[in-house]
């Protein structure tokens, strides 16, 4: 004799992440797509026509919760860069998530390139972001920006974490000041 299915399914975790990237974050992030048997479910929601901007990736975010009301095993990330925003418009931001349950800020200063290179090498300082992303360029001959093999850094995400950490830019700021990046936080609930 057969048993009883169970009424009901476990809700898998939902990740919801929303990049001011249009091309480069969605590339990595998409790498950790969990496929059907997977234990989370991962939605990338796109960048479109420039909206960049910290409170345009939040309200992506806020939108999507609101149409399509995935529950409370949701997670929403903004992912963005320190770049060309002022401390005002990132301070902005971080005040606006810390207000929301289930909402974090996995911001990289100077730009999430400086992730992408904690895949492959230990920090080291960077001008700004052009700089970082030139060099990463130089280390990594594969890559431009936009258009990448992320799947070749998925067996360095742990070390790449690991590194981040190591740059503790405190526990009580909602964002690197310095160089550094918050993004392992998020990877590490996708790992």
């Amino acid at each position: 004799m057969r048993g009883r299915k169970p009424a009901f399914k476990h809700t898998k975790r939902l990740f919801v992440i929303a990049s001011e990237g249009e091309k480069t974050e969605p590339i990595y992030f998409q790498e950790f797509s969990p496929g059907r048997d997977g234990n989370f479910r991962l939605k990338i929601l796109e960048t479109r026509n420039g909206k960049s901007k910290p409170l345009d990736v939040l309200m992506r975010l806020t939108q999507f919760e609101k149409q399509q009301k995935p529950g409370p095993a949701a997670e929403y990330w903004v992912v963005i860069d320190r770049d060309a925003w002022t401390e005002n418009d990132l301070n902005e931001v971080a005040r606006e998530i810390a207000k929301r349950p289930n909402y974090h800020l996995a911001l990289s200063n100077p730009c999430f390139e400086l992730w992408l290179w904690l895949h492959l090498r230990p920090n080291r300082p960077f001008s700004d972001r052009h700089d970082c992303q030139y060099q990463l360029e130089r280390a990594w001959p594969g890559y431009s920006k936009g258009s990448y093999d992320a799947a070749s850094l998925m067996p360095f995400a742990k070390t790449a974490c690991e590194r981040a950490k190591s740059e503790n830019f405190g526990s009580d700021a909602p964002w690197p000041r310095t160089q550094g990046t918050g993004v392992y936080r998020l990877v590490e609930c996708l790992h």
